[in-house]
Parts: C-alpha cells; sequence; structure tokens
C-alpha cells in the first residue's frame, strides 16, 4: 500500500469520532431550552459571586435582595467599614450602593465588557 492508503486508513476512525461528538452536540442543542428573557432572568440572588469581597462579607452586609452585578466579571465591588459599593466598568458608574441599593436584575455588560 502506498502511503497515503495508510494515512487515509488512520483518519477514519479519527473522523468518525469526530463526527460522532460533533452529531452529540449540536443534538445537545437542539434540546436545550431556549434563552431565557428579562421577564424570566433568574433571581439574582441564587447566582453565584465572582467577587473576594463580596464573598468576605458578613451575608447582612451583601445586596438584599440581589442584584446581577454579584456575579457580573465588570463589576468592582468595594466595602469600608460604613458602606459597600459596585462601579460597574462597562456602564461606568456605581450601581449599587448600601446607602442606595438599587436592585438590577437583568444587565448586558457582562457580554459587553471584552470588547474593545
Amino acid at each position: 500500500m502506498n502511503r497515503q492508503g495508510n494515512r487515509a486508513g488512520a483518519d477514519s476512525p479519527v473522523k468518525a469520532q469526530r463526527d460522532a461528538l460533533l452529531e452529540q452536540a449540536l443534538e445537545s442543542l437542539e434540546r436545550a431550552s431556549p434563552p431565557q428573557s428579562a421577564a424570566h432572568a433568574p433571581d439574582p440572588g441564587a447566582l453565584p459571586t465572582s467577587s473576594p469581597t463580596l464573598a468576605g462579607l458578613e451575608a447582612i452586609r451583601r445586596p438584599q435582595p440581589g442584584t446581577v452585578c454579584e456575579s457580573c466579571p465588570n463589576s468592582v465591588w468595594f466595602a469600608s467599614a460604613v458602606e459597600l459599593k459596585c462601579y460597574c466598568r462597562v456602564m461606568y458608574l456605581v450601581t449599587w450602593s448600601s446607602k442606595e441599593p438599587q436592585q438590577i436584575s437583568a444587565c448586558d455588560g457582562m457580554f459587553l465588557g471584552g470588547e474593545a
């Protein structure tokens, strides 16, 4: 046999495995639930926090009710002895403060921060 014949034979199991994995992924996507609208967004308080500052605070000092900013990678949380604030690096403003709490329940900011 020539070299190409051997190579083609060696690629067949790899190609078959790759095709099977792609087929499984496509089927999984087809079964996935549709994206949630803002009206059906998950409870922000149930989202995991990505902030070491929030994670280190007592639960009583964290936003109640929760806000989507708690799990957003573009949020910068900072605390003093008397106040907790969240600065948004996408909107360039303080989005939450313990002195002026505002519950943001839906925001596209987490999808915009990586773009430049």
